[in-house]
Order: structure tokens, then sequence, then C-alpha cells
């Protein structure tokens, strides 16, 4: 069977909805935008105690289109001065000068959850923290997007620029 782990923002609320979908077998980790603190070390190892513990072998990172985070950085209002902010906040001045201009707001925070989420898939299988844990254990990341406006849970479909894992 299966164990798959999510890492979600708190604010979110979206673990009934998962569990639903995915079953029993699933655990949760959260962090602020579903970001993983990674000066944080504390964070770091029981993120790793869990993976290993839990016998974890898919890893999803969720990201909510109707986050807090998400609507206050699309709508522009002030920012509480979370660290998780400042950095969506930053992937949507990126983003929006190239392809979310002048699309509806139901789009951008689609479209800007969905980013959030592909960057911290990159992030966690690049930075080397977790890199032999993937390798040994075989663990799949994934991501996935829920719009609970649209009543639905969507994998994204971004291509990971990382194809393969070769271990030396």
């Amino acid at each position: 069977m299966s164990n798959i782990l999510f890492i979600v923002c708190p604010f979110s609320c979206v673990e009934n909805k998962l569990k639903q979908k995915y079953g029993s077998n699933a655990f949760f980790i959260s962090s602020p935008g579903a970001i993983i603190p990674y000066n944080d070390h504390l964070f770091i190892e029981v993120l790793m105690g869990e993976i290993v513990r839990n016998n974890i072998n898919a890893i999803y990172f969720v990201n909510d289109a109707s986050s807090r985070i998400i609507n206050s950085v699309i709508l522009n209002k002030d920012l509480f001065g979370l660290d998780a902010e400042h950095w969506v906040e930053s992937i949507y001045k990126q983003a929006f000068a190239t392809s979310l201009k002048g699309r509806s707001n139901q789009y951008q925070l689609f479209r800007l959850a969905e980013l959030i989420a592909h960057n911290q898939k990159n992030e966690f299988l690049t930075n080397g923290v977790f890199t032999d844990l993937i390798i040994e254990e075989k663990i799949v990341v994934k991501t996935l997007v829920i719009s609970s406006s649209m009543q639905f849970v969507k994998e994204s479909r971004i291509a990971a620029p990382i194809k393969a894992t070769y271990e030396l």
C-alpha cells in the first residue's frame, strides 16, 4: 500500500478533501504557503524523520488556488510579513510580466498556485538535502493544485526540468 505525504499550507484546510481522494494512508506536514523553510533545521529534521518513519513513497506539494497568501499577493493586499508571502510575491512578479497579465483573477490564482507547487517540487529535488533519501527510497515527487471554487483536485502538468536521477 502506498503511503503519501502531502506538504500543505496550514491556512488552506485541504486535509479532509485529500484524505477522501487518496485514502487513509495520507500523512500531512504543513508550512505557510506549502513552502519548505530550508533554513529551519528543526523543520527539515522533522520532515526527514516523518518520511522515513512513515515509509513514504510519494510526496505531493499541494497548493489551494483560493489560498489567502496567493489572494493577498494577486489583489495587492497588505502582507503579514511571512517569508512565504514574500516568496509568493516574487514568483508572481516574475510570472505576471510574461504570462498572467490581463488574465482573470481565477486564472491567475490557479496558475500562481501551480507555479508555487512546481517551484517547491524543483527545489526539493535539486537542493541536495533530500536527494539521497529520494533516490534510496525511490520516492515519487508530484504537485497538486486544489480549487475549492471550481471543485477539483488537479495534478500539475508542468514538466520538471529533472527527467531522471542517477546514482553514482
